[in-house]
């Protein structure tokens, strides 16, 4: 990838075995990765979704899209 991209990340904590991770989801590719703290989610995100991209270029074409992301709670 020779241009820099961007995308929508969502985060929230979750328990896992016993300790709490951070769980960065990015929303465009349905691409989700951990860490124990916000930085190595992050971090880990970013390379599953650099991997991603190696293997299908084509992907980076949901990436370009400058809409913007709503976030909303819905409650039942």
């Amino acid at each position: 990838m020779n241009e820099e991209i961007s995308f929508s990340v969502v985060l929230h904590e979750e328990e896992l075995e016993g300790r709490t991770v951070f769980v960065a989801d990015c929303v465009e590719l349905g691409v989700s990765d951990f860490g124990d703290s916000v930085d190595e989610s992050l971090r880990n995100l970013k390379k599953g979704i650099s991997l991603l991209l190696e293997e299908h270029p084509e992907k980076v074409l949901l990436l370009q899209k400058r809409e913007p992301v709503l976030l909303t709670r819905v409650v039942l």
